[in-house]
């Protein structure tokens, strides 16, 4: 398996741009890595709400397109595979303004193409101080073959650190004036990016410098990691730790 680079700064993605013909048009885009702040304002402009149908029913509505988008407009500096573009070829401010937004969009969510889930798997119980827990993390759009697998080992938050993150990753602010209401939901990717540092013991199948995570390049280490895959991670981990209720 591949070892990842957490401090890589050019990321490609590849897409089939004819997904329904029977002769399939791969295109890329290469990107630089985005910062914390460029994903924070992609996050603002992120909407997403839950809108009352009737007394008895909603339904949530989101819509990332724009967000990635302006994302995109910010990191793209090369396509390949579009006409007149057989080799990488930089864009100007006219082609970055004529690329279809849904290929603007795609490329974005490639980026991130990747799952995580537990890789516990003890048969010792459970303790009641809270366990380790390690994610395994899998970075590629093919599930079955990864491009790379990472294992990020971190242990269950504290009471307070729980209490703390609660606050903080999310918020609902009821919009009135309509004949119907109208619930906005606010996230924090900081929020998720702070625990996630407080919780990490050990990661595996990463590099930053060429290096492995050790304490006296922790700072670096953790800094290098991209903000989305952070969230991934914590999600994951949250969703372990919250008990299952039994039939």
């Amino acid at each position: 398996m591949n070892i990842y680079p957490f401090d890589e700064q050019l990321i490609e993605v590849q897409f089939n741009a004819r997904p329904g013909a029977e002769t399939p048009l791969v295109v890329a885009h290469r990107l630089r890595k985005p910062t914390l702040q460029e994903l924070l304002e992609r996050e603002q402009g992120v909407s997403l709400e839950i809108h009352e149908v009737s007394n008895r029913e909603d339904t949530i509505v989101s819509d990332d397109e724009g967000a990635n988008c302006r994302l995109w407009d910010k990191l793209i500096l090369q396509a390949r595979g579009y006409r007149g573009m057989a080799d990488w070829t930089p864009l100007d401010d006219n082609q970055k303004a004529e690329m279809r937004p849904g290929h603007k969009s795609t490329a974005i969510r490639g980026m991130y193409a990747g799952t995580a889930s537990v890789a516990n798997d003890d048969d010792d119980g459970v303790s009641l101080s809270g366990d380790t827990w390690a994610i395994r993390h899998v970075i590629g759009a093919d599930a079955e073959n990864p491009q790379y697998e990472i294992l990020h080992v971190l242990r269950e938050p504290t009471e307070g650190e729980r209490s703390k993150f609660k606050r903080a990753a999310s918020s609902a602010h009821i919009v009135r004036g309509g004949k119907k209401s109208r619930t906005k939901i606010v996230t924090s990717l900081k929020a998720f990016v702070e625990l996630y540092d407080a919780l990490v013991i050990d990661i595996t199948g990463g590099t930053v410098a060429g290096q492995y995570l050790s304490h006296d390049n922790r700072a670096q280490f953790l800094a290098a990691i991209d903000p989305t895959w952070k969230r991934l991670v914590v999600q994951t981990l949250l969703n372990a730790i919250e008990a299952a209720l039994l039939d």
